[in-house]
């Protein structure tokens, strides 16, 4: 649908329509699709037409979380267009997208908490609302499917995906904000609270943070534990996970590691 633009002089703007080619695409690949403009009752210069990828990231400010939709990575689809009383202009784009944007869905369904959109902007001097949004699905690499998996095989079950800002240490990542998958404890590590999971993906492979939630014992309070596992995408198939995984949950369960 066609969005309103205000034109400079509080008349008759330009508007704008984003249809995407891609409806779902997996980090590392393309998306596809044309920005129509169509003039509205006066004439207007348009200094740049951009499409940036967008998601939910959650900040700490204090002791509170606050969340705002963050742009990380944007291309310009044209500049200096001159747009005309009524007419309408059609500019294709193409868009990649990072190999650690979050994933938003998973063997077809939804990974709920987990937002990615399409932004489209004009820079049109005097506009305001000069954006238009569209909601993307970003489904889960093959590798990042097979840890899933893994996890849910193990007896953990699917809460909730968020965005969170910051950095994981001794990763390769390269964006300012990582994704965490978070599941309820499973049966089989009674010790375990919750555990998420982070993907931080490149086009070789990635690493798969594990951070667990361990309840309190008798002789100590509960903690946060953290491990890390590198996965290489061209023997990510031949390793039975769950098996990988199995020894590695049970020593976070124990604090033996």
């Amino acid at each position: 649908m066609f969005k309103k633009l205000l034109a400079a002089v509080g008349v008759g703007g330009a508007e704008v329509e984003t249809e995407l080619h891609t409806p779902g695409v997996q980090p590392g690949g393309v998306v596809q699709g044309v920005v129509r403009l169509r003039g509205g009752e006066v004439a207007q210069e348009i200094g740049g037409v951009f499409v940036e990828l967008v998601t939910r990231v959650e900040h700490e400010v204090g002791d509170d979380e606050v969340e705002a939709m963050r742009g990380f990575h944007r291309v310009q689809v044209a500049g200096g267009v001159e747009l005309e009383s009524g007419r309408i202009a059609e500019l294709p784009f193409s868009l990649p997208v990072p190999w650690e944007t979050p994933i938003t869905h998973d063997r077809d369904h939804p990974l709920r908490g987990s937002v990615v959109s399409v932004r489209t902007t004009l820079d049109i001097r005097g506009a305001v609302d000069a954006t238009d949004t569209d909601p993307i699905g970003v489904g889960a690499l093959p590798a990042q499917h097979v840890l899933l998996e893994a996890v849910e095989r193990l007896g953990f079950r699917f809460h909730k995906a968020d965005v969170e800002a910051g950095q994981l240490r001794g990763t390769r990542q390269r964006l300012p904000f990582y994704q965490e998958i978070e599941f309820s404890g499973s049966p089989h590590y009674r010790r375990l609270n919750q555990l998420e999971v982070s993907f931080v993906a490149d086009e070789h492979g990635m690493d798969v943070v594990l951070e667990a939630d361990k309840k309190a014992g008798l002789l100590g309070g509960g903690r946060d534990l953290i491990n890390m596992l590198r996965v290489d995408y061209g023997t990510v198939h031949s390793i039975d996970w769950a098996r990988e995984l199995h020894p590695v949950l049970e020593s976070m369960g124990s604090g033996r590691f």
